[in-house]
């Protein structure tokens, strides 16, 4: 077993002031009165799925059209679609950002659909391997719904969690908002909210049972119920993952190993439920792989952003398509902000070289 080898608040946007404009915002926090903040997420589920980057769109698009056949959007927003604003929900329209938000030649995926009754994201950063797909519901809503959501999980999923939407939110802030008054709530999305003041809630964050590690889009941790499928065993061992004793662990279709931690989602404070999450993380090795897996992204983040080679297309001065920048430091490659001096090549259409530089930096 490795690692690799052993082994998108979504963005909230002003409306523009424009008479008949159509852009939706949320009220500002000082124009909620009374408990209708914290009702907001009361009763819901989480659902947080990773499905492979190379998923057939259509069966993206095919949840979404399941899940509003039950729910009735409010807002979309895609951050290819009209410049990413929160705009007011038409069926038309949904077809429409979809398209524009997934196309293959995008590096980073942010659809989202809000509702009274759920919150939808599919979400994917440039380094991902994985589409995030978020999804909180009514606890009230179907079961059916939440059969087809199980379904889709076990058909594309490489791993998925449902967890209470409080106890997600308890786990997984670093923060909360304190009022004037002196009353607390908690931050479901992050961002800074007018009128309120930001404290820690904690430097130790990390060690919370139900805290959730995400890296190259994996979502690793200990939920109420996780499902592993295929792709997920060459992260974590397949064995300890289905030899661990709780209060469910089944295997289903498409070799898709089913966990469920403890007997009601509601018990998540209970001291034996979130010893058993503590458990799960240390059986199988959850803190020590997301540590790899983090280092790993960072290391790949960082030749990113200072690369050794950058590649550029355009018209330049030489009549060349592409300028070609290769770094260096005392004659041989490293990285931009190690290099001495950039050797820059032009080159044709043809990948023929018109001109070729040396200069110090």
């Amino acid at each position: 077993m490795g690692l690799f080898d052993l082994f998108k608040k979504k963005s909230e946007c002003k409306p523009t002031n424009t008479s008949g404009s159509d852009i939706v915002s949320s009220p500002q926090p000082e124009l909620i009165e009374d408990n209708k903040q914290e009702n907001k997420y009361d009763n819901r589920k989480e659902y947080n799925i990773s499905v492979n980057e190379s998923i057939d769109k259509k069966r993206l698009y095919e949840l979404i059209t399941v899940l509003v056949e039950y729910v009735t959007p409010k807002k979309i927003q895609a951050y290819q679609y009209k410049s990413g604003e929160n705009y007011r929900y038409y069926p038309k329209r949904l077809p429409e950002a979809f398209e524009e938000e997934i196309r293959e030649s995008n590096k980073r995926i942010h659809f989202a659909l809000d509702g009274d009754e759920f919150h939808f994201l599919i979400k994917k950063e440039r380094l991902d391997k994985c589409i995030r797909i978020i999804l909180s519901l009514k606890y009230s809503l179907p079961d059916e719904l939440f059969e087809k959501i199980e379904k889709f999980i076990i058909d594309e999923a490489i791993m998925a969690s449902e967890s209470d939407y409080k106890d997600e939110i308890k786990q997984n802030s670093k923060s909360i908002y304190t009022l004037e008054n002196g009353k607390e709530t908690e931050d479901p999305k992050g961002g800074r909210i007018i009128g309120f003041r930001v404290e820690p809630i904690s430097s130790d964050y990390h060690s919370y049972p139900g805290y959730r590690f995400i890296s190259y889009g994996y979502e690793l941790g200990a939920f109420y119920r996780m499902w592993y499928g295929k792709g997920s065993y060459e992260i974590l061992d397949r064995n300890a993952l289905r030899n661990f004793p709780c209060y469910e662990n089944i295997v289903l279709n498409n070799d898709v190993t089913r966990i469920t931690l403890y007997d009601d989602i509601s018990n998540y404070d209970k001291k034996d439920n979130r010893d058993k999450q503590m458990d799960f993380r240390k059986e199988l090795r959850i803190d020590e792989i997301a540590s790899e897996l983090k280092k790993k992204e960072a290391e790949e983040r960082k030749n990113n952003s200072d690369p050794e080679i950058n590649i550029q297309e355009g018209n330049f001065e030489h009549g060349g398509v592409r300028l070609i920048q290769t770094y260096l430091k005392d004659g041989e490659i490293a990285h931009r902000s190690e290099a001495d001096s950039v050797e820059e090549r032009e080159l044709d259409e043809n990948g023929n070289e018109l001109f070729s530089i040396i200069k110090e930096l």
